[in-house]
């Protein structure tokens, strides 16, 4: 059986729009718009093309993920990294239906001279070089393993007699000098400077990360660290910000969140999601903004033509290697 036939559902079955495992993904859609929120969580609406940025950095992300797991398989350094350039050569692409297998293109997206193939291969093999270097070390959990994309799921709230969770995945764990982080690794085309890792103070997914990493860890976590990637044509540098959070910070966190999913709840009871048109041009424009544009009874079919069905399950753990 496979595992998505095993997992549960992610809403109530008393109240059955209202979702009560949450993961950083749907809860921004959620923060951010109500409206978008019931389109790709509840409605399972999806733009058709994942986008250049969005299959980049999850590409980046996964041959991080597998060098770290190739060098706590026993693998050395140039191994591993031979190892992981294999694997993003290998999945970085799709099979047609004649079994042709087509690599991955950001085609005539105006940042394709910056994030393709070369620059991701480039980066990554960059960037374990630099690790090497890092006074941040990777946690060895107790069964051997390397404390990398560690999958969490954790009783969060109680809410009129359901129990909410949160779920989600954490790069990995990291150390130096005795305080232990969690290490998120994010690509970008701009600069590294105060500006970007201000970005991340307060910021929705790193919180729940400092949570996580304290549940999975049973012990104080200072923060997360931002261990970016700028992407250039030519080039590709590497800074390391902190964000941390201090401990009444994430309590707070976790009160405005209960707060978000108890309105959630009167949403769902109401079948009514309101639209908040300050953030349609939020990260570049919103993906729906055509479709809340027209009228209501046009929108069933903007969504048909102009989107597919891609379901969203925060409690869909991610496969070994």
């Amino acid at each position: 059986m496979q595992q998505s036939e095993l997992v549960r559902s992610p809403f109530s079955a008393n109240i059955p729009q209202w979702q009560v495992a949450y993961d950083s993904t749907s809860l921004g859609w959620l923060k951010t718009c109500a409206r978008l929120y019931k389109y790709q969580m509840i409605d399972q609406w999806s733009p058709k093309s994942r986008g250049i940025h969005l299959m980049f950095g999850g590409l980046y992300a996964s041959g991080v993920e597998h060098y770290a797991h190739y060098r706590a398989a026993g693998d050395d350094h140039d191994t591993a990294t031979l190892k992981m350039v294999r694997w993003v050569l290998e999945n970085s692409g799709t099979r047609s239906d004649d079994g042709v297998w087509v690599p991955w293109s950001p085609g005539d997206h105006k940042d394709a001279n910056i994030k393709n193939r070369y620059t991701l291969i480039r980066s990554l093999v960059w960037n374990v070089e630099e690790h090497l270097t890092s006074p941040f070390q990777t946690v060895v959990l107790a069964d051997g393993r390397p404390a990398v994309e560690l999958t969490f799921n954790f009783d969060a709230f109680e809410i009129e007699g359901e129990t909410v969770s949160l779920s989600g995945h954490l790069d990995r764990l990291a150390e130096a000098n005795g305080e232990l982080w969690v290490l998120d690794d994010k690509t970008t085309k701009g600069a590294l400077n105060a500006q970007y890792f201000k970005g991340y103070t307060p910021h929705n997914q790193m919180s729940l990360y400092a949570i996580a990493g304290k549940v999975i860890a049973d012990r104080p976590v200072r923060g997360v660290l931002i261990r970016a990637a700028q992407i250039g044509v030519g080039f590709t540098r590497f800074a390391t910000g902190q964000a941390p959070r201090p401990s009444a910070v994430l309590t707070e966190w976790l009160h405005n969140t209960e707060t978000w999913i108890r309105q959630a709840r009167e949403y769902a009871i109401a079948d009514y999601w309101p639209m908040n048109e300050t953030s349609c041009d939020k990260f570049g424009g919103c993906a729906f903004r055509d479709v809340c544009a027209v009228s209501p009874s046009h929108r069933p079919q903007w969504l048909e033509e102009g989107f597919e069905r891609r379901e969203w399950n925060p409690l869909i753990a991610r496969g070994d290697i």
